[in-house]
């Protein structure tokens, strides 16, 4: 029987595992201990949490790519009401908003519901928590200050971006450092989401002081053809 130290030790180890995107040791761990999946650590971070989080060089990994998080989700551990916004079903998160107070609830990281379901391109649950009453615009409570279409564009979720302008979300809302949803698709260079914003009125001179404007961003990360859509776009605009 292994003692408590030893799996507080294969507890961590999975989180190391999480945070490296080692994707054979975090099958290899599950494996041995399903039950690892519904851990948390000693801030009370879960492992769907934290893989839901991972990192892709400046940005995030997308959900469709999130290997990791695929291998967690597989044993089935429970979800906290804000990680099932992300990663449930529409007939989940309609359970959920049912109540008021759920909607417009905020995690600890600042984001409500609608951000999470924005930030795993869960278009599902973005309809369904704003037909419950959910703010399109909804400001997170921290630092940022970002919208949940802002906070969709850090995974290119294209589908939640694309329900989200649907139901009325600012395409030409700022956050913090006054950059706009357009700025984020043009760091990241995703053509798709760009002409998105664009057809819905994103303005392509939209100018951050620290960042300039999105086609300077596009730029500064290495994403010609995103600068060139852009500066075609300022030239009508």
């Amino acid at each position: 029987m292994m003692t408590a130290a030893a799996a507080l030790l294969v507890a961590a180890d999975l989180f190391s595992a999480i945070r490296a995107q080692d994707l054979a040791q975090v099958e290899k761990l599950l494996a041995a201990d399903p039950s690892l999946a519904a851990k948390t650590d000693d801030k009370g971070v879960s492992p769907i949490s934290l893989a839901m989080g991972a990192r892709k060089g400046e940005g995030f990994v997308p959900r469709k790519q999130n290997r990791v998080l695929d291998a967690l989700l597989r044993r089935n551990p429970p979800l906290s009401p804000f990680e099932t916004a992300g990663l449930g079903t529409g007939d989940q998160v309609r359970a959920l908003a049912k109540d008021p107070e759920y909607v417009r609830s905020v995690a600890k990281n600042g984001w409500t519901p609608l951000h999470y379901a924005a930030f795993n391109d869960n278009a599902d649950a973005v309809a369904t928590l704003v037909d419950a009453g959910a703010d399109v615009n909804v400001r997170a409570k921290n630092k940022f200050d970002n919208t949940p279409l802002q906070v969709s564009l850090l995974t290119s979720s294209r589908e939640a971006a694309r329900a989200l302008i649907a139901r009325g979300a600012d395409v030409n809302a700022r956050q913090a450092e006054g950059i706009t949803a357009l700025h984020e698709a043009a760091q990241s260079g995703d053509l798709e989401i760009i002409r998105m914003l664009l057809a819905a009125g994103a303005d392509p001179r939209a100018k951050s002081a620290k960042f300039g404007t999105p086609r300077d961003l596009a730029r500064k990360s290495k994403h010609p053809e995103a600068a060139r859509v852009l500066a075609e776009a300022e030239k009508k605009s």
